[in-house]
């Protein structure tokens, strides 16, 4: 008996329930008569309009944010709202509330409400408390365009006019002039290798595009696969080629600075030497310390060595061979990979692009050389979208990357994280020094397509899509990245709001 009259009681609970709701949706829907809504009451101008609130109080753009208050009407149409300056986007009004989408750049936090009514004047309020503008990350583009049939078409220009970038895959600042930025172009197999194999620059001061080297400077193989400094004014360029007893790493003299003002002549490398001979060399680097060179071959997988003093003697003409070179260890057959080292020389990693994941192998000072590497990030040959820790983590063509000093790590050990593309993932992903992989930027757009690529800015993860990025440098000054976004033909930017 207890049971069913507990049954009972439930079952006079949910029908009242149930009343309590279709008289709330017929009010609702009544259009005909709002008198008893107060919410959804017309705007009088007949009474001031008043904001007694905002929440939240903080935060950056697109953010949501309701304004409390009164007499806001109900028509959308004739309700603007500025913050800080800047028209947000109003989703929904009510009387006494407002919802809307926090605009960029609203930096000074004033929220003010504006009510048009036909021809009468404009009538306004303003929040007393102020929206505390957090500036935010965004992907941006900073130059460079693709036609329509998605073919490739490139010339020097200003950063509006300066046709495509195909196959951005290597990025470097000018050591003695850090508002240029070079990008080699790798003119291999692949839909996005459509470059002509000229390195290019960018002025970023002058916002001007221009040619560094042909791809006849660098040997005429088109395949111009990174670029590293030896010091200020030499440069070392790996160039893909497939004889052992051709240069794989050209070595270039600045013979001109600058230009300045209107002079847009970046050809300023010449003299041009055979550092070290091989075959298929996918990437170079200077140790930041000791100074030695090293290079890798596609062939078997081989991690080079040369020493910094024979690099010294060829670009002083001591030297008129190309240097020795010392085999440290080796993958396997068809290896293909780039060298990245730590900025304290601490240790580098070996970031495998075909076999989708990245090894870390550390210094001996005492030998000044690198020893065999152990696996931080992915597991060899199972290419995959996810993140994680180790080896649980997975990468699909990982590319350049770049090492970013993060403050969180102050005092640390190790104070690095490392950013790089990861090409086929269609995205930028994120090492820490504990080998904990996550995705920086990209993937975003959900409602757009299941794509994850595209061409979108905005949002790091809610909004920015890129295609086949590859290449990547970092300007620490400015917290700034710059992307080679390669099928886009586009070089990105991903900067706080406001960075110019």
């Amino acid at each position: 008996m207890k049971k069913n009259k507990i049954m009972k009681d439930n079952w006079r609970i949910c029908w009242v329930a149930l009343l309590l709701v279709a008289l709330c949706f017929g009010s609702c829907g009544d259009d005909n008569n709002n008198e008893g809504d107060a919410s959804n009451i017309a705007f009088n101008p007949n009474n001031p309009v008043q904001v007694s609130g905002i929440n939240p109080t903080t935060g950056g753009f697109g953010q949501r944010l309701v304004i409390y208050g009164e007499n806001f009407g109900n028509d959308p149409s004739i309700v603007n709202v500025l913050v800080g300056g800047k028209k947000a986007i109003v989703i929904n009004v009510k009387s006494e509330s407002i919802y809307c989408l926090v605009p960029s750049q609203a930096y000074s936090g004033e929220v003010e409400v504006q009510i048009t009514n036909g021809d009468a004047p404009v009538v306004s309020a303003v929040a007393e408390v102020k929206f505390e503008y957090v500036r935010k990350q965004l992907v941006s583009t900073l130059c460079g365009s693709r036609r329509d049939d998605g073919g490739y078409d490139t010339k020097d220009g200003p950063f509006n006019d300066c046709g495509a970038f195909g196959s951005p895959n290597w990025m470097e600042f000018d050591p003695k002039y850090p508002h240029l930025l070079y990008v080699a172009a790798d003119r291999g197999a692949g839909d996005e290798n459509e470059g002509n194999g000229d390195m290019r620059i960018l002025d970023l001061k002058n916002r001007y595009v221009g040619t560094a080297l042909t791809e006849g400077d660098m040997g005429g193989t088109n395949r111009g696969r990174a670029l590293a400094f030896f010091d200020e004014n030499h440069m070392a360029v790996a160039v893909d080629q497939g004889d052992e007893l051709r240069a794989t790493v050209y070595g270039f003299t600045r013979n001109k600075e600058a230009p300045q003002d209107d002079d847009h002549n970046y050809r300023m490398w010449g003299n041009r030497v055979a550092l070290v001979n091989f075959k298929s060399s996918n990437t170079v680097a200077f140790h930041p310390v000791d100074g030695d060179m090293y290079f890798n071959s596609y062939d078997k997988g081989q991690f080079f060595r040369v020493d910094r003093q024979q690099i010294q003697d060829i670009f002083d003409g001591v030297r008129t061979t190309p240097a020795d070179k010392e085999v440290l260890f080796q993958m396997d057959n068809g290896w293909e990979y780039n060298i990245r080292i730590h900025p304290t020389g601490n240790y580098a990693y070996i970031v495998s692009i075909n076999k989708h994941y990245i090894q870390r192998t550390n210094y001996d000072w005492a030998s000044k050389r690198f020893v065999t590497p152990f696996v931080v990030a992915g597991t060899a040959e199972r290419a995959d979208y996810i993140d994680g820790i180790g080896t649980s983590a997975r990468l699909r063509t990982p590319y350049q990357g770049v090492f970013v000093k993060n403050p969180e790590y102050a005092g640390q050990e190790d104070e690095y994280d490392f950013i790089l593309c990861d090409k086929m993932n269609q995205c930028i992903r994120k090492i820490t020094p504990q080998g904990k992989v996550s995705t920086f930027a990209g993937r975003g757009s959900a409602s757009l397509n299941d794509n994850p690529w595209g061409y979108v800015d905005g949002d790091l993860r809610q909004d920015a899509r890129f295609d086949r990025p590859k290449g990547i440098a970092y300007d620490e000054a400015n917290d700034t990245y710059y992307i080679g976004d390669g099928s886009n033909r586009r070089i990105r930017k991903i900067a706080y709001e406001g960075e110019e």
